[in-house]
């Protein structure tokens, strides 16, 4: 009897919670939502987590939004300088990258100077890959794809691209590969269930 007596207590409680939530003090959740849109306000949230991954040691994991308006507002870092207005999308595993690029910092290659007069000066450029930490504080975006113009880029022209964008051979560098420093205090990064995972170790 005094079993059955505190779980209709406990049930009473639970259903006056779940009624009331909205005037509790503390509204059922210790966090705010994270931004969807690109902003100052995201890139504002983005710095928040790893200062907290900084203090604490914690794992942060950061979405489209924050990630992209971080690239803009607070980190404008190789992955995105050679890119007007980048924007970087997590699908899965995989990172998606866009944004416009002149076509003068094409490479001279002999399939893109068939086309090159039928090109505008600067056009959309998307990228799809894998990121992998290279070493600490280091990572590196393996490409899959790539298009033009909304047109795809053979794949064997993908080195003498990269090469034009700054990438410089190195030890372990795979020749679709391309490297970037990650934000300062961050060791390792990886892309896992459509988010950026950032970790300080």
């Amino acid at each position: 009897m005094r079993n059955l007596l505190a779980l209709i207590g406990l049930g009473a409680i639970l259903f006056a919670g779940w009624t009331y939530r909205d005037k509790l003090p503390w509204r059922w959740k210790q966090h705010d939502a994270a931004p969807t849109e690109v902003s100052a306000a995201a890139a504002e949230s983005a710095e928040k987590k790893l200062e907290r991954m900084r203090s604490s040691g914690d794992t942060v994991h950061l979405n489209s939004a924050e990630f992209t308006s971080y690239l803009r507002y607070r980190f404008h870092d190789q992955l995105a300088s050679q890119l007007d207005a980048p924007t970087v999308s997590f699908a899965g595993d995989t990172l998606n990258l866009q944004g416009r690029l002149p076509t003068d910092r094409l490479p001279d290659t002999r399939e893109l100077r068939a086309v090159r007069e039928f090109l505008p000066d600067t056009a959309d450029v998307r990228l799809r890959g894998n990121l992998r930490t290279l070493s600490a504080g280091r990572a590196a975006l393996r490409i899959d794809h790539v298009s033009f113009a909304k047109v795809p880029v053979p794949r064997d022209v993908y080195p003498d691209a990269l090469k034009r964008l700054g990438r410089a051979d190195e030890p372990g560098l795979g020749a679709d590969e391309y490297p970037f420093r990650l934000p300062p205090g961050v060791a390792s990064a990886r892309v896992e269930g459509g988010q950026l995972v950032l970790s300080p170790h």
